[in-house]
């Protein structure tokens, strides 16, 4: 299979329409915003991130108020964030937990043992174990589920891989982890690029903000003061304003657009 022939056939750029379900534009207290999926080559192992970045938006002229996102497995994937599934060796343990874990029609979550073994690895067997004891409890007694994810820490409900239908040949047989370090991995992006960045992990659930670097918190510093009419430097306030930004997945689950193009309505 020839992949480099089959990426010279893909349509790169940006989209002028949301993906399905999805919306191109969202009101944040009355201020409109603009979310543009860019549609680029697939990321390859020992890609460098930062042609990746620039190749995909050489053609697209930075405004201000403009800033952008881009998916964590584009960084894990040309960052070295991942283990060959080879690699992995796959404990007793593993093997009985899986049986316990719940599966889903059309992603199979923790249900693969190597993903489970990649995420013990990760946190230590005896967090890994604490974390499914309080999940439990706090999930079948207290009706608050999430803790599992919550205690375990690391973000481990990030790893993905392992399901050779999710991912087309040259991405196959790898486990990818979530970037450890998010937000100097957007601040080596925008040292690079220039440009102001986050990173994300969005799926059909949730948007999940894992960091962005300093040029994207000035900036949503100035937005915030805009809609806000007052400053501030709280991380929590400034990542709630991102989240509602980025309300929905609007870089979508299909259609190879790992980056979005946000910008203010001014």
């Amino acid at each position: 299979m020839d992949n480099s022939n089959e990426q010279e056939k893909i349509q790169t750029g940006l989209l002028d329409h949301p993906h399905k379900d999805q919306k191109l534009e969202v009101l944040v207290e009355n201020t409109k915003f603009y979310r543009f999926p860019v549609r680029t080559k697939l990321a390859l192992i020992d890609d460098d991130l930062i042609q990746f970045i620039k190749e995909s938006l050489k053609e697209i002229e930075h405004e201000d108020k403009t800033f952008y996102a881009i998916s964590s497995k584009v960084v894990s994937i040309t960052r070295g964030y991942y283990r060959k599934e080879s690699d992995i060796k796959i404990s007793w343990l593993a093997k009985f937990l899986v049986k316990f874990v719940k599966k889903w029609p059309n992603d199979p979550g923790f249900a693969l043992p190597g993903k489970l073994q990649m995420a013990m690895d990760m946190v230590g067997i005896p967090r890994f174990l604490f974390a499914i004891v309080v999940g439990v409890i706090m999930k079948y007694i207290f009706r608050k589920p999430g803790y599992f994810y919550k205690v375990a820490g690391k973000n481990i409900g990030g790893i993905d891989g392992f399901v050779s239908w999710m991912y087309p040949e040259p991405l196959r047989g790898y486990g990818f982890y979530t970037p450890q370090k998010p937000n100097d991995d957007a601040n080596f992006i925008e040292e690079h690029t220039g440009l102001p960045f986050a990173i994300l992990d969005g799926n059909n659930v949730e948007q999940v903000v894992l960091g962005y670097g300093s040029k994207l918190k000035n900036v949503l510093s100035d937005i915030y003061l805009k809609i806000y009419k007052k400053n501030t430097k709280s991380e929590k306030e400034l990542k709630n304003l991102l989240l509602k930004i980025l309300e929905g997945n609007p870089q979508g689950q299909t259609g190879n657009t790992p980056i979005l193009v946000i910008k203010m309505h001014v």
